[in-house]
Formats: structure tokens, sequence, C-alpha cells
């Protein structure tokens, strides 16, 4: 633990902070969020920070960045695989990965499982076609690399971080070609502009650090270590009480990120072809208790994991479109010294503002993110 009448310059923090982050297209992502966190806790004694609902790790690589000790966590195979690339390396000049990321993009493409299950073609103006009648997220030129590039991987990679650093250029790359509007349970008609690009791996953007990380696939309830800081961004579901069940599941909105890294060729169900563990919510594991449906469930998870995470300060980030309304969560941190809460406008993912998905997500009023900071001891 730092002392109070310690400044983060005289621990060797960056004087100058950028908040350069990488990472794929995600709902709720926090990119644009990161400046208001720092604003909160640059000023804090803190050193070890806990990421407990991780995502695509931008906040992690944040404070990865800025200095501190991190733990990253997340339930979700790919953002392992993330956490593993930009906080577990700390080596930026890795020459080797060059030569493999070269040989990798030489392969000659094949006909293999992406192909079958998410590859089609230009029907004409545009349009998708594919064997079987459905959408698809990429067209067969990228798929075929996909089958051969993804095999190989798991070929010539020396250990599990080079796994990561590769498979995560493969899946920033994926994104960049992939015809959805930023989640995987509804693909495209017609091929967008982004589609047509050629799937060329490049580096990551890897990160130098001198501290202590991990990273972690767990509940983060169950996570017992002793942090200065922990920061939560709960999946927040929808406030919608019109639907009778859940409608945002990250293990359906990212199944495709999942089968990547897994490689598991699983049996697929429905339009888009999704992954049958997590096609519906009785399916163990398929949803977390903070997407509920249920609104005292959710309310009584966040109270028993602020109450439960052993650290000084937590950083709470919830959206007022989120299912446990703000007026709740607000009683429930008068229990702590709050030393802010902070709420700003903050743009919502595209497919929230398309005209068919207004109805079953819910409240279209304007949408803000709270952040908030208290002390728990």
């Amino acid at each position: 633990m730092l002392q109070n009448d310690q400044s983060v310059l005289e621990l060797g923090f960056p004087a100058r902070l950028t908040f350069e982050t990488e990472g794929v297209r995600y709902s709720g992502s926090k990119r644009s969020v990161i400046p208001k966190i720092h604003e909160l806790i640059h000023v804090l004694p803190i050193r070890s920070v806990l990421d407990a609902f991780a995502g695509t790790t931008r906040v992690s690589q944040y404070f990865k960045s800025a200095g501190y000790d991190v733990h990253c966590n997340d339930v979700a195979a790919y953002s392992t695989v993330f956490g593993r690339c930009y906080l577990d390396n700390c080596d930026v000049e890795r020459p080797e990965l060059d030569e493999k990321i070269k040989f990798l993009n030489h392969l000659k493409p094949v006909d293999g499982y992406f192909t079958e299950h998410f590859g089609g073609e230009d029907g004409g103006a545009g349009l998708v076609k594919a064997a079987d009648g459905k959408k698809k997220p990429f067209l067969l030129k990228n798929t075929r690399k996909l089958d051969a590039i993804r095999n190989e991987i798991d070929k010539i990679a020396e250990d599990k971080i080079e796994h990561a650093i590769l498979l995560t250029a493969l899946i920033n790359l994926l994104d960049q070609v992939e015809n959805t509007l930023g989640h995987q349970v509804a693909y495209l008609s017609k091929w967008a502009p982004r589609a047509y690009s050629d799937l060329v791996l490049r580096r990551p953007r890897l990160l130098a650090g001198d501290g202590s990380y991990r990273v972690t696939r767990m509940d983060a309830r169950k996570i017992s270590d002793r942090f200065d800081l922990a920061y939560f961004d709960p999946p927040y579901n929808t406030n919608n009480t019109h639907t009778p069940t859940t409608r945002v599941r990250y293990a359906s909105y990212y199944h495709f990120w999942t089968t990547v890294v897994l490689n598991d060729r699983p049996q697929s169900v429905g339009a888009s072809n999704r992954r049958l563990d997590c096609s519906s919510d009785t399916l163990p594991g398929a949803i977390s208790k903070y997407e509920s449906t249920k609104y005292d469930q959710v309310l009584k998870e966040i109270e028993q994991l602020i109450a439960g995470v052993d650290a000084r300060y937590v950083l709470f980030s919830y959206s007022n479109k989120g299912k446990v309304g703000i007026e709740d969560l607000e009683k429930l941190f008068s229990r702590y010294k709050v030393l802010a809460v902070e709420k700003f406008s903050h743009r919502e993912n595209v497919q929230k503002l398309l005209t068919s998905n207004r109805e079953w997500l819910g409240d279209q009023s304007a949408n803000f993110e709270y952040l908030f900071l208290v002390e728990k001891e």
C-alpha cells in the first residue's frame, strides 16, 4: 500500500500518459471512458488494481501503461487471450514475431470449419450469398485464410504468451473485415465495404512494463487477493421491462471470438451459427448473474461483489440503461465513504441505435455512464 503523502510521479508513474489502447469493437467498451477513470484515480495512493470484468482489456491496458500492478480477470476465453498479450507480455521487441506473422500471412488458403459455417460470397449488388442461405460475417477469401492461419498458430507458437499474441493479431484483423455492427448474433444482408479487405495479420501494440501482472479467468467474487483499487464494470443487461428473456448476453454476442480462441469446432445453431453452448439462458455458463432479467438478483450480486472485495477503493462503472436503477446504486454506495460520483454522456453501441432494435433494447432516453468511487476503509 502506498503512503498518502506519496505522489504518482515520486513513485515512478509516467509524467505524461496517453490513453491509447487496442481492441475489437465491443458492446460496453470503456475506450472513451478511460480518461474519466484516470481523472478519478491518478491522485489516489494506489499501486495494485483489479480489473474484474476486463472484456477486451482496454482498461487493463491503461492501468499497465499508467504504471500500476494489474490483476486482469474475465470469464471469457478471448479476454484471457487479450490479457496474456497485453498484460502478461512485457517484451515489445520480439523479433521472431514478425517472421511468424509473415509466415502466417503467406499460408495457402484452405476450406475448413470457419469457411463452412461463416464464409459467404458476393451474390451480386453486394448481397451476401452462401450455400446454406444464411447471412455470413466474412467473405470466403477471409475464412479460407482464417482456416489456414488458425490451425498453424497452434503449431508454431513457442509458449502460451506467444500463442496469445498471434491469436490477438488474428482477432484484431478479423474484427476489421467482419460484416457485422459490432456483435455476432446477426450479420448484415449486404457486404459492408470493410468486408472486402484482405485478412493480413499485423503485430499487436505490445506494452512494456516492469510491474506485477496477473491474468485469470474466474468468477470475480472468488478473487481473494488484496488490492488498493478494484475496478468493476459488470455486464449491464437492459432495463427494458417488455422482454421476458435476456437480450444482452456477452457469451452469445461474441461467440465467434470464443470459437476462434478455442478452435474446438463446436456444434452451431441458429441464423448466425452460434455455439450451441451459448444459445440459451438455461445452459451452464451461457449467462452471468449480472445479465439476469431478475432485478433483485442483479442488485444482490452487485451488493455482494462490492462488500466482498478486499480493496481500499472501489471504482464502479454502470449505465443508466442498465438493469439496476441508479438510485438503488446510490443507496448501495452510501454505505461507504463516497469520494466521487461522475455522470457523463456516453455514446451507445451502434446496434442500439437501429430502429429494429429499439423496442427490445428498452429505454430510448439519453445514455449516461456513471462512475462511483468509494473508499471502503
